[in-house]
């Protein structure tokens, strides 16, 4: 297997966009950080419902990235979204060449998403009155957008050939998502799309939300799911590592 992922080089223009992408969404988070550092004097939320709010954002955080997920591997191509795409069309033939890239380079696929809807929501949310609602809404937003900046940084836990005792632990745990739980989606292309630590694939997945999904946008635009994959692996397919492998990952 090629040690150089084939889409390392890019553009100065593509330098540009994850760079913006990405501190658009760090502004999101200094910004909700900030309000929820002020206004926590007036609020006084008690301890359990910050856990609460904690908790709910990281599972909120976890169906965000399978919904964003689900976006790019169902709908997009390398026309729409360039080098991005590319880079997790490649990750599906080789998924060990997701770890040679940068962090700007694969955070801003999450970033972008969060920072647009995860922005307006933060906004809306600061301009109604202090409540303890706001502020368990406002830690909701600071949790999701935290975890798109580090959407890929997450999955890419679950591809480490090598993982500390400590990260071993977190994924026996569900608290990040492992390689046994991520294999799967290497396996069906039509499942296991969250990649945050899990949780939310349980429902989405027993719902079968993502494959009802696919079927109401084809009903609407007459657009195939996944139209163009048999196509990328035929391009990578001298050295590629299939989807559908037995091989495990990590």
């Amino acid at each position: 297997m090629p040690t150089i992922p084939f889409f390392k080089q890019a553009t100065l223009r593509e330098i540009i966009i994850t760079r913006l992408c990405c501190g658009a969404d760090i502004v999101v988070i200094l910004c909700c950080g900030g309000y929820l550092v002020g206004r926590y004097p007036a609020v006084g939320l008690r301890w359990p419902w910050l856990i609460v709010a904690l908790l709910a954002g990281y599972f909120l955080a976890d169906l965000f990235s399978g919904l964003v997920h689900w976006v790019v591997d169902t709908w997009l191509d390398e026309g729409m979204l360039g080098r991005g795409i590319a880079i997790t069309r490649e990750h599906h033939t080789h998924p060990g060449h997701v770890l040679l890239y940068g962090f700007l380079d694969q955070a801003s696929l999450g970033a972008a998403p969060s920072a647009a809807v995860v922005g307006v929501a933060a906004t809306v949310t600061a301009l109604f009155p202090v409540s303890a609602l706001t502020y368990a809404l406002m830690i909701v937003w600071f949790v999701i957008a935290t975890c798109m900046l580090f959407g890929m940084s997450f999955h890419n836990l679950a591809h480490r050939p090598v993982r500390p005792l400590l990260l071993r632990m977190a994924q026996r745990l569900h608290l990040v998502c492992s390689p046994e739980h991520h294999w799967c989606h290497h396996r069906d292309h039509t499942i296991r799309y969250c990649v945050i630590n899990g949780w939310a694939n349980y429902p989405c997945d027993r719902l079968r939300l993502w494959s009802r999904l696919e079927r109401l946008v084809t009903a609407t635009t007459g657009r195939a799911p996944r139209a163009d994959d048999a196509e990328w692996q035929r391009k990578l397919n001298d050295t590629g590592i299939f989807v559908g492998s037995p091989r495990p990952i990590g």
